[in-house]
């Protein structure tokens, strides 16, 4: 089932002593991030929000967004900030253009399964690998597997169960997980 927020950013660490934080985008666009945006934190997208903030700068950088937040002036208080998902009300998002589009923040904690091998783990991660984006996958105890998000992989997405079917090529498991 769809959680009632949508997660759009992923703070990841704070950055000088302004108060700014480098995030990861969630989204498609990153123009979506404007001055004046308000957003609630969140630590996964089926929890409750522990705070709000109102966005105040916006600047892209090859590692990510650096974003200030109004009330965040100083390294300490954007350490506390890190951590946490930005997250909006879902009926306050853009709308999609079509049916096959979803929200990249949908999918983070989805389960992955393999066709052949089963569950392969949750989704904890979107990397952007310069023109298609790769599925971080983690399973206790094992290494991240790093799935392409490609139609020839991902066979189906489906957000309301939480899963995403991939069959996936020969070899990459064992890459990863170093079994045969």
């Amino acid at each position: 089932m769809k959680s009632p927020r949508l997660l759009i950013g992923y703070l990841r660490r704070a950055h000088g002593v302004r108060g700014d934080i480098l995030a990861k985008s969630l989204t498609d666009d990153d123009a979506r991030f404007t001055e004046g945006l308000e957003c609630l934190l969140v630590k996964n997208k089926d929890c409750e929000p522990h705070g709000k903030v109102t966005i105040t700068r916006v600047r892209a950088t090859p590692s990510g967004l650096l974003l200030g937040f109004r009330g965040c002036d100083d390294r300490e208080t954007a350490r506390r900030y890190c951590g946490s998902y930005l997250a909006v009300n879902r009926e306050d998002a853009i709308e999609l253009r079509d049916e096959d589009e979803f929200y990249s923040g949908d999918l983070v904690g989805s389960r992955v399964i393999d066709r052949t091998l089963g569950d392969l783990g949750e989704l904890i991660d979107l990397i952007d690998a310069g023109g298609s984006e790769v599925l971080v996958v983690h399973k206790t105890g094992e290494k991240d597997v790093l799935i392409p998000f490609l139609k020839s992989i991902v066979q189906s997405v489906d957000i309301e169960a939480g899963t995403i079917e991939v069959v996936l090529p020969e070899g990459l498991y064992e890459l990863y997980r170093g079994q045969s």
